[in-house]
């Protein structure tokens, strides 16, 4: 019974994951992205760091390892995108539509 209700739940979970979009209604998220585009690393860490603590998100995770990882903060970085990855195995910028796939 329990193992049944576990695969049940990572189902539940992979399912969700599989659905990453880019959450372009928060205004955390946002924030973040803008801030990140215009080099301002520092305030997109921020930004990026209230979502997740909201929202524990793919997307949000692997934007604020990139953060931080353009600030020099690397451990920080790495645990990051490992908890991007955690939460969905086979996530890219390119299946959330921040960047296309190149040809």
């Amino acid at each position: 019974m329990k193992k049944t209700a576990f695969i049940l739940g990572l189902l539940v979970l992979l399912a969700a994951a599989a659905e990453a979009t880019i959450p372009s209604d928060d205004k955390d998220f946002m924030a973040g992205l803008s801030a990140y585009n215009a080099k301002n690393y520092s305030a997109a860490t921020k930004h990026f760091r209230e979502f997740a603590n909201r929202k524990p998100d793919p997307t949000a995770y692997y934007l604020l390892g990139y953060a931080l990882y353009m600030q020099g903060k690397f451990p920080q970085a790495d645990e990051y995108f490992r908890q991007a990855f955690l939460i969905d195995p086979e996530f890219s910028l390119e299946k959330v539509g921040l960047i296309k796939q190149a040809p």
